[in-house]
């Protein structure tokens, strides 16, 4: 590896640019550490507990129509 200026001599010495900074490790945090994969019955809890939600949102809103219908 050649490091200079191209010069076959020169009085001043090659004082080649301070490398970067050293990074420090990457933070660590909920959004990117690694966590156990839920159980099948975990999911279909989930998955149910969802179901349900959207349910109860449509017959709300359901409500709401019917009660501006009457109004």
């Amino acid at each position: 590896m050649y490091v200079g200026n191209g010069h076959k001599y020169s009085q001043d010495n090659y004082s080649p640019p301070q490398a970067p900074a050293i990074m420090e490790e990457f933070p660590s945090g909920p959004e990117i550490t690694e966590a156990e994969d839920p159980t099948p019955e975990e999911e279909a809890a989930l998955r149910a507990a969802k179901q349900q939600a959207a349910e109860n949102a449509e017959e709300m809103e359901e409500a709401e129509e019917e009660q501006s219908d009457e109004d």
